[in-house]
């Protein structure tokens, strides 16, 4: 093979591989974000914490809830 057609080789190949690299950072970072947002929504919609029956658990989880609504 001539030299321009190992030197066409390995730059193609190069870019071939950069692209490559490029393209599985970004699909990567778009599942992470959406896995982020699924987490969130799971979250944000599971069903409320049942009361304890144990009366200094159920004032400390009250005060939690207060606290939490508190923020929002």
């Amino acid at each position: 093979m001539e030299t321009s057609h190992i030197l066409l080789l390995v730059v193609s190949a190069s870019i071939s591989f950069g692209l490559g690299r490029v393209i599985v950072h970004l699909r990567k970072k778009s599942r992470g974000k959406k896995a982020e947002e699924r987490k969130l929504i799971a979250l944000r919609d599971r069903p409320a914490e049942i009361a304890s029956q144990n009366k200094s658990k159920r004032k400390r989880q009250l005060l939690q809830q207060a606290r939490h609504t508190s923020k929002r």
